[in-house]
């Protein structure tokens, strides 16, 4: 994901994990509802050591735009999150859809 031009159509997917303050402040609900609005599909979950997972897939400008707003979407709180590790993974392309997945 190199976030220059308009990334074309190729469909990317990436594995997330994030640590920082992301659970109990509503992160995975925020994730799902900026990813619903860009039309990414993937899923988020809490994982038992305090981090979160994420598999995000689509466009890479669709990507980027997804950063930059769940970004915008916590600048305004005190604690942050952070992006521990963002890997490319195999995409597919029957994942149609951004879900919540409990453990």
């Amino acid at each position: 994901m190199d976030g220059t031009g308009d990334g074309g159509n190729r469909l990317e997917r990436y594995r997330m994990s994030f640590g920082g303050r992301c659970q109990g402040v509503g992160f995975r609900y925020t994730s799902a509802d900026i990813a619903g609005r860009v039309g990414l599909s993937g899923w988020v979950r809490n994982e038992d050591d305090g981090t979160v997972s994420m598999e995000l897939q689509g466009t890479p400008s669709q990507v980027v735009r997804f950063m930059k707003l769940l970004e915008h979407a916590y600048e305004r709180f005190p604690w942050r999150y952070t992006v521990e590790a963002m890997d490319s993974v195999e995409p597919d392309p029957e994942d149609r859809s951004f879900r919540i997945v409990y453990r």
